[in-house]
């Protein structure tokens, strides 16, 4: 509603001091022929000689905002567009075509080079027509001279609140780590020459580089320090928001022995002695510093710690505080923790310059935990427990060859590594190649080809539906993104368990998630997924990629397991689309095997490329 309203005022804001302008210059006179701006939906029937229905919303009248207008004669006449029908030049008329033809797909498409590699989401872009003005007298629809167009659509546009939220999430899981420890070697880097010690040293940081140089010495340096920047910035935020805390139990303990009022305007006066400012200047600090104890009261420190840079302006403008908003972020503190706590196991040093704990409360891997909205990280094991009490999973970064099965050799191999057509990437062309100033292959920059690749956005959650644990985007992935590589062991011969089929040319695998594998294993079932797995060939060996079909921040990430993995499977399907194929499972695994073979055969013949796996938690 706040982004309806807000697109509404803007338009009008837009448009509506032009449009009066116009009538007023015409001769429209409000005090005899009052204006009242009015706001209607409109739901516009497709039948032909079918007539709209309307709704009114708003109506304001706004006649008693104006006054006539009587300008000089050679006002008008210098004006072209408003030069009347007397021969002068008037005003183009305004292109009123509603045709798809004309409007932008919402939806990108596959590529035509026959890859089949999806292309990225295109945004999608509708108009939108401003609210119309008549007469209260005479029902009279004036049109605008001309329509403004509106950049993006409003129901896509993120709220302050989300754009918040999506820093957090994005500091969270970016490269720069909060280490209050390296923090202090930035300022023991400084010799007395006045040189970072970085840039003279012949030992640096600078990664697989046989060349130490001035450039690469330097980017190690920017890095550290915008990492220093980040973390003195967090501590300054902490420093403050506790100043507020301190200050309440001021007033608190003043307000014994004087009226609140009286205690707080002392507590004013002892703090502006103290800092040096004026109270003016206090106020407008402490009114900033009062939003960071708020968001810290709602999301805990985590919140605060790992607030992206329009931290500032979200709480400067406090009209999205609200309760709503604290409530939110309340569920959010949990999660957010888990995801601090396991990639920056350092950040709650910060803390304990205001005496709060710096103990971490999750330990391992970010998803050894199982998130639920509002309620502290579960382990990961025991909510497998009553299928398997002796559960365990490691989580690794690359699929394992079961060695038992398969010797010494990789069945996934298409090209073998001594051919120089293994680096080359069969979609795009490009090369291939595991060190980034090397590697020009675009395909899934997010995986390969990258020296180290960022965590990704993505926690196990416990899902409100009875389907056990599930996968949980924590940030958007656009349409084509990797959400990550299926891996686990690659062996063969197994039966009764769930795995993947891999298929080359050369063979037949199975890659098997057990007790080994990574975050892919958790994504559920859906007869309308938004994701699906896609076949691709890094430097020779074939690669099984979960790659989005557009998946939003808080959507549950899942794919179609397809027509091989249910068939005759006694498990009835959860996912409450309309859509869904599998509802009545029981009646198909029931049923005769030629009767069951003409029930909801609705799925594409590639299916096997999809799936044979998924938890089993569906």
């Amino acid at each position: 509603m706040d982004d309806i309203t807000q697109g509404l005022a803007r338009q009008v804001s837009e448009q509506l001091p032009r449009i009066l302008e116009e009538l007023l210059q015409a001769g429209h006179d409000p005090a005899t022929q009052p204006l009242q701006l009015n706001c209607t939906l409109t739901t516009v029937s497709q039948a032909p000689a079918s007539t709209d229905n309307r709704l009114q919303v708003a109506a304001v009248d706004i006649g008693s905002h104006l006054v006539p207008f009587s300008p000089p004669a050679s006002t008008l006449q210098a004006d072209p567009l408003l030069a009347s029908s007397n021969g002068g030049p008037s005003r183009p008329p305004r292109n009123t075509s509603n045709s798809a033809t004309n409007l932008p797909s919402q939806f990108g498409s596959l590529d035509q080079d026959g890859s089949g590699r999806p292309s990225k989401r295109a945004r999608p872009n509708h108009d939108m027509t401003i609210a119309s003005i008549s007469n209260p007298q005479q029902s009279v629809l004036v049109e605008p001279a001309r329509r403004k167009r509106v950049q993006s659509h409003l129901a896509g546009r993120p709220s302050s609140f989300d754009k918040f939220v999506s820093g957090i999430w994005d500091s969270l899981y970016s490269g720069v780590r909060i280490d209050p420890a390296e923090t202090i070697e930035q300022w023991q880097a400084i010799e007395s020459s006045g040189q970072p010690r970085l840039l003279t040293e012949a030992e640096c940081e600078v990664a697989t580089r046989d060349d130490v140089s001035a450039f690469g010495r330097m980017n190690i340096l920017t890095r550290k320090i915008s990492q220093t920047g980040k973390t003195f910035r967090s501590l300054e935020i902490v420093v403050q928001a506790h100043w507020i805390q301190c200050f309440d139990d001021r007033v608190g303990n003043l307000a014994v022995s004087m009226t609140r009022e009286k205690a707080k305007k002392t507590a004013i006066a002892e703090a502006c002695a103290d800092f040096g400012w004026s109270e003016k200047e206090l106020r407008n600090k402490t009114a900033i510093w009062r939003g960071y104890h708020d968001i810290k009261n709602a999301a805990g420190w985590v919140g605060l710690v790992f607030a992206g840079s329009g931290l500032y302006r979200f709480v400067k403008y406090r009209a999205a505080l609200t309760n709503e908003a604290f409530e939110k972020l309340h569920t959010l503190g949990h999660r957010l923790e888990v995801v601090a706590d396991t990639l920056h196991p350092k950040w709650r040093m910060l803390l304990g310059i205001v005496g709060a704990s710096t103990e971490r409360k999750y330990l391992g891997h970010p998803h050894d935990w199982v998130v639920n909205a509002g309620d502290e990280g579960t382990p990961l094991a025991p909510t497998y427990y009553q299928w398997d009490p002796n559960f365990s999973y490691k989580h690794i970064d690359s699929s394992i060859v079961d060695e038992e099965a398969w010797g010494d050799y990789d069945p996934r191999t298409v090209i073998p590594s001594t051919d120089p057509a293994a680096s080359v990437c069969e979609c795009c062309g490009e090369h291939q190649s595991n060190d980034q100033r090397n590697n020009t292959c675009k395909c899934y920059p997010n995986l390969y080809g990258s020296s180290k690749p960022t965590p990704v956005p993505l926690q196990i959650f416990r899902t409100p539906d009875g389907k056990n644990n599930g996968l949980l985007a924590c940030c958007p992935f656009e349409k084509g993104w990797a959400v990550g590589e299926f891996v686990g062991e690659i062996t063969s011969g197994l039966a009764g368990l769930d795995v993947m089929i891999g298929e080359t040319d050369q063979c037949t695998y199975q890659i098997w998630q057990g007790r080994q594998g990574n975050h892919t294993k958790f994504v559920n079932h859906s007869c309308a997924p938004n994701a699906h797995f896609e076949r691709f060939v890094w430097l020779g060996k074939q690669r099984i990629v979960l790659a989005s079909l557009g998946i939003e921040a808080g959507d549950e990430v899942t794919v179609d397991y397809g027509d091989t993995y249910w068939h005759n499977l006694d498990k009835e399907c959860k996912c409450g689309q309309p859509c869904c194929r599998y509802r009545d499972r029981i009646r198909r695994v029931e049923a005769p095997r030629d009767e069951r073979q003409d029930l909801g055969r609705n799925s594409d013949d590639d299916d096997e490329d999809e799936t044979e796996d998924g938890d089993a938690d569906e």
